[in-house]
């Protein structure tokens, strides 16, 4: 095993919507259900959810923002720009603000460019047309970026004329981007973006004049499509109001306090109702505007960028959800952001609501809003929001500079002192990436490292493939780590055959602490020191050698690796390592002389028994859990998570894999139990209760996996005796175990050989 650092560690997230408090988690019997899009995210190309599907979860993650005074955020960001935010006092950084909003007055009240400026403005408070709005709002921002090049203000890094940093506002819609997740392809069109001099230009660069880009081509549509990987931010605009109040005579750098109602903006909706999403509805494709149909999501190789889609002439009906609220649609765009940049720490983005804008602050732990900025009455502050863009490098709009040095770089990685050398495969299609917001946001992709691949090796490991794979991820930071469970999972493997050989090996990790998301938020004034680590989350990468899906696997060699696990897991409990996160992509295999080893993985959400759970992150996924931790009390963390729920969701991922997967590919069509995905915790039981109780009656698995069916029913069996009318049952560990898993296996395997004869691959697991 790799000697590591850093390896104390725990970590944590609260949902915003929880009853409990920071003094109770010391009681809490099971992590509650979190909501957002870590629910189904990281589960994309396993249990098929398409990227469209998501929406409802992101508009989870939208909805629970935390809220900021705008000039904090101002002055918190500007901070940032001096590249020594964390050393500045509340006064010094109060103080820049401050100095910024004298330094850029002038642009406001003095000269040609102020009354050009006010002109854009002015057009733009008398257009009432959205996307009319877009060139005037566009054209002030960038003369406004222009003349704030010539700005310096005392600690922010003096302008530097560099195309591929230097950032203006480009209009993009109705032009739209196109982004892989997988085996799917998002499109978006956001209304505006944030992008370089040198991505504005595009190929034609050196022929295009920098007043040219400024005054005529920012405005329009580019002529080939934006990339994610270019954009740095976005901004939504909104037109509510025919009549805007046009600019003052003369600015001042007070505040200019918006109504209440127009303070921040609201998306109402209940966070623990049904996950189906509002607007989605079938459409013919003749109904909707180029500007409705902007979320539009189909198989990838159907597409190349900037290649307009070919419909299909005999296809009267498909999929084209209505444009959603501005939040959501922000939140969208952010997730692409997020998927676009490996490590990716935040997104600022921007929603403009008639002559307000709103800064969105986003991370893997929630989305913090700053109060309305009214950019025509309180024109110094925008300006100064456009300084703060204008000088942010890379680090502050949230590119992980280890990772990406620049966008889109894909290289060697050395970390920090450790001269740890990763060549990073993030354009490798086995890369699979998290698409949302909020929560773990696990990325896996291949990696090659000469240092690494020398590592003396434990021989409780059997594992003989010689390659590795990297995980980034955003784990809670009050939760055991992953590696400190490991260590305790190795530990058991010395002398637990069920166990060696059958968990992952961790080959090296490290945390990064820098990137704490605590960090903002006691900075903005959201958390006090005391409890900082309070729901914040950090990155870590872990390197693992690599494994192989199980729902590659089919017939006796699906059953055998799926029996493995089982074991292996019940040993883990035994030990007190308790897994408690059982999900289709959890369960791993590797070959291992021409037979297949299953492989029980992902341990990020497991806890040890002497301590029970930490943090307050959901453990499962809907379609895989427990019915019992479905409930009211279960989401609140009130009730106990016992062996028998983590028994019940092994027999749900048999039942999943069974009914969905036919020779090791996931159906394409006809899936049964695709709504369950799309449910909520409490419509989700009743489904469950309702397919033991009888719908398994109506199902049938498919040809390559006929040989588990039998299993499969005699498990379920098993839990309806569970579940009387009156409560759940409660068992002790073994006897849960014989009830659910092993006196339905032990059938199985009779009724086989009597039928079958030889079974070898299940002779061997048992």
């Amino acid at each position: 095993m790799a000697n590591n650092a850093d390896t104390t560690v725990r970590d944590k997230t609260p949902p915003r919507n929880s009853t409990l408090s920071a003094d109770s988690e010391a009681g809490l019997k099971s992590t509650p259900l979190a909501v957002g899009s870590a629910v189904v995210s990281e589960y994309i190309s396993t249990v098929g959810v398409e990227v469209n599907d998501v929406r409802p979860w992101i508009a989870r993650d939208v909805q629970n923002f935390e809220k900021c005074e705008a000039d904090m955020m101002l002055q918190e960001l500007l901070a940032r720009c001096t590249g020594s935010s964390q050393h500045l006092s509340v006064s010094e950084k109060s103080k820049l603000l401050e100095t910024a909003l004298n330094a850029v007055l002038p642009i406001c009240n003095v000269g040609a460019v102020a009354q050009e400026i006010k002109g854009h403005l002015t057009n733009f408070c008398d257009i009432e047309r959205e996307t009319s709005t877009y060139a005037p709002f566009v054209k002030a921002a960038n003369c406004a970026l222009r003349e704030l090049s010539k700005v310096n203000v005392d600690g922010i890094p003096a302008f530097k004329v560099d195309d591929k940093t230097n950032v203006l506002l480009h209009v993009n819609d109705p032009k739209p981007i196109y982004q892989d997740h997988q085996d799917k392809q998002s499109e978006r069109k956001p209304d505006l973006v944030v992008v370089s001099h040198q991505t504005a230009q595009g190929k034609k660069a050196h022929e295009t004049q920098e007043s040219q880009v400024f005054a005529e081509t920012a405005c329009k549509s580019p002529k080939d499509n934006f990339q994610w990987t270019d954009v740095r931010s976005t901004l939504e605009l909104k037109r509510t109001r025919k009549f805007l109040t046009h600019p003052p005579s003369a600015y001042k750098t007070d505040y200019v306090v918006p109504s209440p109602s127009a303070q921040y903006m609201e998306y109402k909706k209940d966070a623990n109702g049904p996950s189906k999403p509002t607007g989605l509805t079938l459409v013919t494709g003749s109904a909707q505007t180029p500007h409705e149909t902007s979320n539009e999501l189909r198989p990838s190789s159907q597409l190349s960028r900037g290649v307009k889609r070919k419909r299909d002439e005999d296809r009267t009906e498909e999929k084209e959800p209505i444009k959603p609220h501005p939040i959501v649609q922000n939140g969208l765009y952010v997730a692409e952001m997020f998927a676009a940049h490996i490590a990716r720490q935040h997104v600022i983005s921007f929603i403009v609501n008639n002559d307000y804008i709103y800064i969105w602050f986003c991370d893997r732990e929630t989305t913090i809003q700053g109060a309305a900025i009214n950019f025509v009455q309180d024109l110094p502050r925008w300006l100064v929001l456009l300084l703060i863009m204008q000088r942010m490098g890379y680090e502050q709009w949230g590119l992980n500079r280890v990772f990406e040095p620049e966008p889109g770089f894909s290289g060697k990685v050395m970390i920090e002192d450790a001269q740890i050398d990763l060549e990073l495969d993030v354009k490798s299609k086995e890369r699979v990436t998290h698409f949302g917001i909020r929560g773990r946001a696990t990325t896996v992709f291949p990696v090659k490292s000469e240092a690494l691949s020398g590592l003396q090796r434990d021989p409780c490991f059997l594992n003989e493939s010689p390659e590795l794979v990297a995980k980034l991820y955003w784990p809670e930071e009050t939760r055991q780590s992953e590696p400190d469970i490991l260590n305790e999972v190795y530990k058991i493997a010395q002398t637990d055959p069920d166990v060696r050989g059958h968990v992952p090996e961790l080959v090296w990790f490290h945390k990064f602490e820098e990137t704490s998301t605590s960090k903002i938020r006691v900075a903005l004034g959201l958390k006090d020191a005391d409890r900082a680590e309070q729901g914040s989350r950090v990155l870590y990468i872990i390197v693992f050698r690599k494994l192989i899906p199980i729902t590659t696997l089919s017939g006796e060699e699906f059953l055998a690796a799926w029996w493995q696990v089982v074991k292996c897991h019940r040993a883990l409990w035994k030990g007190g390592v308790l897994h408690r996160d059982v999900s289709p992509s959890n369960l791993m295999v590797y070959r291992l002389r021409g037979q297949f080893i299953g492989v029980l993985n992902d341990y990020d959400l497991s806890s040890f028994k002497r301590d029970g759970p930490r943090g307050l992150e959901r453990t499962g996924t809907l379609p895989f859990m427990a019915k019992d931790l479905l409930t009211p009390d279960a989401m609140a963390g009130k009730v106990e998570h016992v062996y028998a729920h983590d028994a019940e969701s092994l027999i749900w991922v048999l039942t999943w894999v069974c009914l969905r997967y036919e020779g090791g590919h996931l159906l394409s069509k006809n899936r049964p139990l695709e709504e369950w995905l799309k449910s909520d915790a409490r419509t989700c039981a009743k489904e469950k209760a309702d397919f033991w109780t009888g719908g398994i009656r109506d199902v049938r698995p498919s040809g390559s996996h006929e040989v588990s069916w039998n299993l499969v029913r005699k498990c379920f069996q098993g839990i309806y005796s569970l579940y009387p009318p009156e409560e759940y049952r409660k068992l002790a560990d073994q006897a849960a175990f014989e009830l659910l898993l092993g006196g339905p296996m032990l059938e199985h395997i009779n009724h086989r050989r009597t039928s079958q004869g030889s079974m070898r691959p299940l002779e061997i697991a048992l």
